[in-house]
């Protein structure tokens, strides 16, 4: 069980996940000590799984690809099967195992199109008969939102990654981002010490990297589950993109959305939410559809069932 002080808590982290204890205490208007003890007390209990920065793929010189699979004539033995060497392929990053039309989302960071079409057209060609269809699109942008769910007064704030263009960095650089990735709040003496450089320049590292944007933020991954929520998908399929903007805003701003994509060759309008089941979120797509009347031609969703492999950062032999 949570209370008021839990979830305030949890929407602190999520969103700023390297903020002091004592900034955390301060607003939340208790002791550090409490901040401090609740922490521990939400990672025993598995709430908070772990840290982790949000990195801008594209800043490093990356496009991100995202490939839609749905099964056939598969049975659940070959399925795992599958889902092993997903997890031991490099070519697949972010892969998530979903219920409804989709049955796997992949994310997939790419320097060079040929390289990747080589890669997935040797998966395609070893699992072809089990798929019944598959679906790529290339990542435009991903908008991340607060928690907002977890609080009644919030901000309507958001970070944005693969709106830019690559920027210079080097190795040392690297093996940061490799380190707050793994584990957002590492404090900067470890850091200092596996990078081989003093604390003082090892966090003027650290703040040049958030400085090109390149680190955008830091964030705790929640089990959502053991908070009484679920993680839907949902996509919409636009007629007219006359209200897109307005549609941006609204996900903005409405508490149990979490996340917001673009890509080319996919949906017009994609989201996902945090919900308490799925009778709350079809509530969100009712709003949705009475507020863009007429701009909505059809939509799907999808629901979160696990994640099947999880890698935060592009692979590590990166050309500068």
């Amino acid at each position: 069980m949570t209370d008021l002080i839990d979830r305030k808590l949890l929407y602190e982290l999520n969103w700023n996940a390297r903020q002091t204890h004592t900034a955390i205490a301060k607003k939340l208007r208790v002791s550090k000590q409490v901040v401090s003890y609740r922490i521990k007390q939400l990672e025993k209990q598995k709430i908070i799984k772990s840290y982790h920065a949000v990195i801008d793929w594209r800043k490093l010189g990356y496009n991100a690809i995202r490939i839609y699979l749905k099964w056939q004539n598969i049975d659940l033995k070959k399925e795992e099967e599958v889902y092993e060497e997903i997890r031991k392929d490099p070519l697949f990053m972010w892969s998530i195992r979903f219920e409804g039309d989709i049955d796997i989302a992949f994310y997939v960071w790419v320097k060079s199109i040929p390289e990747f079409a080589k890669k997935w057209f040797e998966f395609i060609s070893k699992y072809k008969k089990y798929i019944l269809k598959y679906e790529i699109y290339e990542s435009v942008d991903m908008v991340h939102y607060p928690m907002k769910f977890l609080i009644d007064k919030y901000k309507a704030e958001e970070l944005i990654i693969g709106r830019e263009e690559k920027v210079k960095f080097d190795d040392t650089d690297y093996e940061i981002l490799k380190i707050v990735t793994e584990h957002g709040q590492t404090p900067i003496t470890d850091i200092a010490r596996r990078i081989k450089l003093t604390p003082k320049a090892a966090m003027y590292r650290l703040r040049n990297l958030q400085k090109k944007e390149i680190i955008l933020g830091y964030y705790a991954l929640l089990d959502e589950t053991k908070l009484g929520y679920v993680f839907y998908k949902v996509d919409f399929y636009l007629n007219d993109m006359s209200k897109i903007k307005e549609m941006n805003e609204y996900a903005k701003q409405h508490k149990n959305v979490v996340y917001r994509m673009r890509t080319i060759g996919g949906p017009d309008f994609e989201i996902e939410v945090v919900v308490k089941d799925v009778i709350e979120m079809k509530k969100i797509i009712n709003e949705i559809r009475e507020k863009f009347p007429n701009k909505i031609n059809n939509y799907r969703f999808h629901r979160f069932e696990y994640s099947i492999k999880q890698i935060y950062l592009p692979g590590e032999n990166i050309e500068k």
